[in-house]
């Protein structure tokens, strides 16, 4: 999904549509979810689990592109395969919210934890918020069929009811008063990185509410390394104590959020002056050496150095 939206950024629109409109398509299961891992012919790879936010992605990028073309076939191209997105992701939540159990057990952002993470809620919620977005874009579209209408007239007041059990359970049950902070998830209480995802690129909360500025100035106390660079959450031993690319360029996303220009390029800057000669992108950056370290030429990596310099043009700051 970062990866499609840098492409809108830069033109790729065609390349975009033939994701959502083919691979996607092709790769959905017919229970609505998307597995884990698949190879690019679109054939199933080795897995370990699920990712939900997998799944919400999609509805949320399919969204996403649209507002970049305007396109109402492609919604309607993609209408069938987001319902049944959304279908899964409503029966996933049945399970937390009336503890049911069993399907609550999803890998997190960065594959390593399993259980209910505040991220992967932020996900459904802007899928959700997406949804009926994709409706209302469609509304005129299915003026002369009855059932249809009354359909999505339902399906919207049951995202809306979704959405504000979304939010409160978050607030209930994924904010730590001792901590002064938004946490990981229900099961492990570490501050993690992706918790971002509330304000960016998710909107579940305002950047300015104080339980996201009481998290920000967490994050930095707990996750900012020495050399200006952000760990994706505590205890990240994974190749060692090394900042990671994305989770820097993330912060300069929330930055810009704000309009703090000055925290925003030094997110920036820390990562640009990490770049290899040849101008790639590295997983992480070595923290003694300031060079690349690890995965040479992240996907990801561009694509979020791609978002946050598209904003920073916006914003005058380049």
């Amino acid at each position: 999904m970062y990866i499609t939206k840098a492409q809108d950024l830069i033109k790729m629109t065609k390349e975009t549509e033939k994701f959502y409109k083919v691979f996607c398509k092709n790769t959905q299961s017919k229970n609505g979810m998307w597995e884990q891992r698949f190879f690019t012919d679109g054939t199933l790879a080795p897995c370990w689990g699920y990712q939900i936010d997998e799944t919400a992605s999609v509805i949320y990028g399919v969204y996403d592109h649209y507002t970049r073309t305007k396109d109402k076939k492609f919604l309607k191209d993609n209408l069938k395969m987001l319902e049944k997105a959304t279908k899964f992701l409503q029966e996933y939540l049945e399970h937390i919210f009336q503890n049911k159990g069993e399907m609550h057990v999803s890998y997190d952002l960065w594959e390593m934890h399993e259980g209910i993470g505040t991220y992967s809620l932020a996900s459904i919620f802007a899928a959700f918020t997406a949804m009926q977005k994709v409706y209302e874009e469609l509304e005129t579209e299915m003026m002369e069929n009855r059932l249809k209408q009354e359909t999505i007239v339902k399906q919207k007041e049951i995202l809306s009811e979704g959405l504000e059990d979304i939010k409160e359970y978050i607030k209930a049950n994924l904010y730590s008063e001792d901590r002064k902070s938004f946490i990981r998830s229900k099961e492990d209480r570490r501050i993690d990185m992706s918790v971002l995802g509330l304000v960016v690129p998710f909107d579940v909360f305002s950047p300015n509410e104080k339980k996201v500025t009481n998290t920000i100035e967490t994050i930095n106390m707990h996750l900012r390394t020495y050399t200006g660079g952000y760990l994706r959450f505590e205890d990240d031993h994974y190749t060692g104590d090394r900042p990671w690319v994305i989770t820097t360029l993330w912060m300069a996303l929330y930055y810009l959020k704000i309009h703090d220009i000055i925290h925003a390029k030094e997110c920036f800057d820390f990562v640009v002056n990490s770049s290899t000669k040849h101008g790639f992108l590295a997983e992480q950056v070595d923290n003694k050496s300031m060079q690349s370290a690890w995965v040479i030429g992240l996907a990801w990596a561009h694509a979020m150095y791609v978002i946050v310099l598209d904003e920073l043009i916006k914003q005058g700051a380049i």
